[in-house]
């Protein structure tokens, strides 16, 4: 082979290297910039599932008749509203409490406030969830009663934080992380 070609090969094999890099590079910052636009909303060891799916997990494992359903789908939809503004909440609070560390000069008494906020919007949400299960249990009969309470009990992780079933597992089961 003579020296221009190998040169040129050299040349072209430089080239794919850093285009490579490049993308790849490119494609970290994209990653993590999209990342960063969605809020987290989401507690640790919760995961999101669509309300159709729910109430379709709630229909099978309970055996929900059509009244009962429909009154699910109220109650899920009061509890989703309410729920989700809470978490909205909860993640905006988490992100100004790490800003706040983060600063030169953190201000103690903001830091205390903020953590109390938190400590506040947790309770809320213990008590929405609390009130869906009561409103839950007001439409089911006492076998559908004794079952809800095993569903509930079962969707306690060991940080008793509530996880709701994951889209694609088989038969509805439970995801503990």
């Amino acid at each position: 082979m003579n020296p221009t070609n190998k040169h040129r090969i050299l040349i072209w094999i430089i080239v794919i290297l850093i285009a490579t890099n490049l993308s790849t590079i490119c494609s970290f910052y994209y990653h993590r910039i999209a990342e960063s636009k969605i809020p987290e909303v989401k507690q640790e060891g919760q995961a999101a599932i669509p309300g159709e799916q729910r109430t379709r997990f709630f229909r099978d494992e309970l055996n929900l008749n059509n009244d009962q359903l429909d009154q699910f789908r109220e109650i899920n939809r009061a509890f989703n509203r309410t729920a989700r503004g809470i978490e909205m909440d909860l993640a905006q609070l988490r992100e100004d409490l790490i800003n706040e560390v983060g600063v030169q000069n953190p201000d103690s008494a903001r830091l205390d406030q903020m953590a109390s906020k938190i400590g506040d919007n947790h309770r809320k949400l213990k008590q929405v969830t609390t009130t869906f299960y009561l409103d839950m249990k007001k439409i089911c009969t006492a076998e559908q009663q004794a079952k809800l309470h095993l569903l509930f009990q079962s969707m306690l992780n060991k940080d008793n934080q509530i996880n709701l079933p994951q889209p694609g597992n088989q038969r509805g089961r439970w995801r503990n992380k």
